[in-house]
C-alpha cells in the first residue's frame, strides 16, 4: 500500500470514530439520557416529588406531587438565576397525605431560593384522602 492510501484509510476511520463520538454525545451521554426520562416522566405524569423547606431543623413547609424543580433562566441573558421554581400542592398539616382541602386548591408555584434550606425527594407513592 502507497502512503497516500494508508493516509486515506487512516483519514476514513478518523471520521468513522469522530461521527460516533458527536452520535454518542448527542444521545447516549449520562446528560442526554437523563433529559429524556425527565421529558417521560413529565409527559407520562410521574408527578410523586416532595419538596420540604426547613428552618433550623424544623420542617416549615411541604409541597406534594411536584414534578420537578427547574433552574430559573433570565428572559434575555439566558443566565442561571440563584432560585429554582416549581408546582406542587401545600401539605397545609404536614401530615405528608394529599388531603380533599389541599387538592382542592391546585397545585401552587413556588420558589427555593437558595440551595441549603429544602429537600427534593421522589415518593414512589403519596398517600391521598379519600
Amino acid at each position: 500500500m502507497s502512503l497516500r492510501n494508508i493516509l486515506i484509510v487512516l483519514g476514513f476511520i478518523f471520521v468513522i470514530f469522530l461521527g460516533l463520538f458527536i452520535a454518542y454525545r448527542l444521545f447516549f451521554a449520562p446528560e442526554r439520557l437523563n433529559l429524556i426520562g425527565r421529558t417521560i416522566e413529565t409527559t407520562l405524569g410521574f408527578d410523586n416529588g416532595v419538596v420540604e423547606f426547613y428552618s433550623c431543623g424544623k420542617l416549615i413547609k411541604r409541597f406534594l406531587k411536584v414534578e420537578k424543580l427547574t433552574t430559573a433562566r433570565g428572559t434575555y441573558d439566558k443566565k442561571v438565576r440563584p432560585y429554582r421554581f416549581g408546582y406542587g400542592y401545600i401539605d397545609f398539616n404536614l401530615d405528608g397525605i394529599l388531603n380533599k382541602d389541599e387538592k382542592k386548591l391546585g397545585k401552587v408555584y413556588f420558589e427555593v431560593p437558595s440551595y441549603r434550606d429544602y429537600i427534593y425527594y421522589d415518593a414512589k407513592i403519596i398517600p391521598e384522602e379519600k
